[in-house]
């Protein structure tokens, strides 16, 4: 997996395309090690199509595409991992990216942000495995030693997440999970 996240970042310098990784990855980046297979990254509308070009010179195809989501497969002689693509507005991509944490190879967004995204995913009908998505917040939460009373964190809850994220978050610190 190393030389493949090597990869897509020589491609990310190289071709000057915006992306932060998100997912499984990011959270381990971030301090919670997963296991993971997908590379999930964010990116702005935009630099899809130069996105989608440039995947598919490394032996990926398409296999599933929506207004939010382009998702990518590696042609079966090739044992690379399925690729993710979350488009987003490109304001949405700028406001992420200020909060970057350069982690290698990929950048990802913040903690905090990151935490924004898992309570946004969290919220869509079609979500599978919310819990997994829960256990990322909790883990992220304790390795950042992140609190309530912090009023730009309670902030960011309330917004994606609502009172139920701040009781399930305030539980978890209780319940030192």
């Amino acid at each position: 997996m190393g030389s493949f996240l090597t990869t897509i970042s020589r491609l990310i310098e190289d071709k000057a395309l915006p992306a932060l990784m998100i997912g499984g990855h990011a959270v381990t980046a971030l301090g919670h090690p997963r296991a993971t297979f997908d590379l999930d990254l964010l990116i702005p509308r935009s630099s899809a199509s130069q996105w989608r070009t440039e995947i598919l010179k490394l032996h990926y195809r398409l296999f599933a595409e929506s207004a939010n989501f382009h998702q990518f497969e590696p042609h079966p002689d090739f044992p690379l991992p399925p690729l993710d693509l979350m488009l987003v507005d490109d304001e949405v991509f700028q406001t992420l990216n200020q909060t970057k944490i350069d982690s290698k190879p990929i950048a990802t967004p913040g903690v905090v942000a990151m935490i924004a995204l898992k309570l946004h995913a969290i919220k869509q009908p079609t979500r599978e495995n919310l819990e997994k998505d829960w256990s990322d917040i909790f883990a992220l939460v304790k390795a950042h030693q992140l609190k309530l009373d912090d009023p730009d964190f309670f902030a960011t809850l309330l917004k994606h997440g609502g009172e139920i994220a701040i009781q399930r978050i305030q539980a978890s610190i209780l319940g030192g999970n």
